[in-house]
């Protein structure tokens, strides 16, 4: 093909043609220009394809993710919520029409410190590495970018309650040496009636004493702040699998 548009200059260079050699010389560089800039379309048009892929791939990574986690985190935030039924009970029952083994179960209950811990693999690789640039959407890519802080935040509130626990109810047990009987706690033995009669008059004691009770009412105040956020950051997880679904649709459609 080269060969041939040289032939036909040359042709026209011989036969001192000029302005038809020019018009030609024009036109053989605009063709030129033509069949670059096609080509850098056609690159551009197959990157973006490539782009568009790996964006959908990183999207249904980043669903399967967050559908885990949203399980993960009703799981978590269930505890919570007994924790509070168990807060709530010890405060108003007359503990001694409970069994030792019912009243275990709510210190149980109360002393219990979940911690929400979502599956990040996917999540951490996407934002270190920049790839979030690649979601297109730009509420989605909002989302995904700010739900670090909200994970970090509603965490941040399970701590103080975890802390909480340990520097002030773990103190008053200890003081009032209310769980001294380990073979019972660890239920890996026979206790006779008396000790469980004995067991039980210390967990009572405990639960009417107004200094247990003044910390329990702190303790419902941290835990407070886990109830509000707990459904907050649940929310954002929904929110940002419903907008995977809807992106994910669009690419494969």
């Amino acid at each position: 093909m080269l060969k041939f548009f040289r032939r036909i200059r040359y042709n026209l260079m011989e036969t001192g043609k000029t302005s038809k050699y020019l018009k030609y010389a024009i036109g053989e560089i605009i063709l030129v220009m033509i069949g670059i800039l096609l080509a850098l379309q056609v690159n551009t048009w197959n990157n973006n394809r490539e782009l568009k892929k790996e964006e959908l791939k990183m999207m249904k990574s980043l669903h399967k993710e967050f559908s885990k986690n949203i399980v993960k985190f009703d799981k978590k935030f269930k505890q919570h919520l007994i924790k509070k039924e168990s807060i709530n009970t010890i405060m108003s029952i007359d503990a001694n029409l409970f069994t030792i083994d019912s009243l275990w179960s709510l210190f149980s209950e109360v002393h219990d410190s979940p911690t929400f811990d979502p599956y990040q693999g996917i999540y951490n690789s996407m934002i270190n590495s920049g790839r979030i640039e690649l979601i297109s959407n730009e509420l989605l890519k909002e989302k995904v970018s700010g739900f670090k802080d909200v994970q970090i935040d509603f965490r941040e509130d399970e701590d103080n309650v975890r802390t909480f626990i340990s520097e002030n109810l773990h103190k008053i047990e200890l003081f009032e040496k209310t769980f001294d009987n380990y073979a019972f706690l660890a239920k890996k033995a026979k206790i006779s009636t008396e000790e469980r009669e004995r067991i039980k008059k210390k967990y009572i004691k405990l639960i009417e004493s107004e200094s247990y009770e003044s910390q329990l009412v702190f303790l419902d105040g941290w835990l407070k702040d886990v109830l509000i956020a707990g459904p907050e950051l649940r929310n954002e997880m929904v929110l940002i699998v419903k907008l995977l679904e809807q992106e994910i649709e669009k690419h494969e459609n």
